[in-house]
């Protein structure tokens, strides 16, 4: 199932007595895979602020060349015609003549759209990528796309992209299981459960590379006036950049970068976490981009 409307309502299905949320079946494109939550948050973004008193010239981000964010914004900029600019951080032994664009799809993909990729830092880690690429946007004016393409500060995209998902989802939950990254969705999808009243036992985020997003989670909370108890965890058994395999059925693959280690670790550890094989849980399926990380 393809879902290309940027707000229509993405299907909520039941798998071997588990409830799955599948933004992953959001994918707009005709000449590319791309699915999920962070397109239509880039997309819808882009239309903010293209209709606001300073319209961008420009964008640039920086991210990790295992993300599609590159390729996400790549493509907003190619269809908007506008430039990009895509920051990223590769050290130079791994990075012969340029060498790593051609290793990373997203890269290449990018490129094919027409964005220019800059080899920024030696090394990919998020605050120094955020720290030089404010810098250039300085020097030319462009606007800056952050990591998780946040949208603390765009309050009607946030609702419009990830809140108003939440309207057909069980009005009753023993549990839900979000795959965290950055944590943007994950407090969208909080605001949203408040939007539509949704009654929500425990509300749990997998943090899938070992770090605690939960401050900025409670910042854009705040800024909407949401409070919410939720019990955020951090999966340190992978690194970011590994693929795990997880089917919830055969031929329905899981994101192997996110969703796979997050429903393995709720599987692994539903019993020490006090989660019945009964319970009404939900796991939500934030998007599917398995087609970046294949030959």
């Amino acid at each position: 199932m393809k879902i290309k409307n940027d707000l229509e309502l993405t299907p909520v299905e039941l798998i071997n007595g588990i409830y799955y949320k599948r933004d992953d079946y959001y994918s707009p494109y005709y000449d590319i895979q791309l699915s999920g939550s962070k397109i239509r948050q880039m997309k819808l973004l882009y239309d903010e602020l293209k209709n606001s008193n300073q319209p961008p010239i420009g964008l640039i981000t920086y991210s990790s060349v295992f993300s599609p964010q590159s390729i996400i914004v790549a493509k907003v900029c190619f269809d908007n015609k506008i430039p990009c600019i895509i920051c990223v951080g590769v050290n130079e032994r791994d990075n012969i003549k340029g060498s790593f664009i051609n290793n990373h799809k997203a890269l290449i993909l990018s490129k094919k759209y027409k964005a220019e990729i800059r080899n920024i830092a030696g090394i990919g880690y998020n605050t120094v990528l955020k720290a030089k690429a404010e810098k250039i946007a300085s020097e030319t004016g462009f606007t800056l796309v952050h990591f998780g393409i946040n949208l603390e500060n765009h309050k009607e995209t946030l609702i419009k992209s990830v809140s108003n998902q939440i309207e057909n989802l069980p009005d009753e939950l023993d549990n839900l299981i979000i795959p965290c990254g950055s944590g943007v969705t994950t407090a969208g999808i909080i605001i949203g459960l408040k939007m539509f009243n949704k009654k929500v036992n425990r509300i749990i985020p997998i943090q899938i590379s070992g770090i605690d997003r939960s401050k900025d989670i409670d910042q854009i909370l705040s800024i909407f006036d949401v409070k919410a108890e939720y019990e955020f965890l951090v999966d340190k058994s992978y690194q970011y950049k590994e693929k795990v395999i997880q089917f919830i059925k055969p031929g329905d693959q899981l994101n192997v970068i996110y969703e796979a280690k997050s429903l393995k670790y709720f599987l692994r550890n539903r019993g020490s976490l006090g989660i019945k094989k009964e319970d009404k849980t939900l796991f939500f399926i934030i998007a599917n981009n398995n087609f970046l990380y294949t030959k």
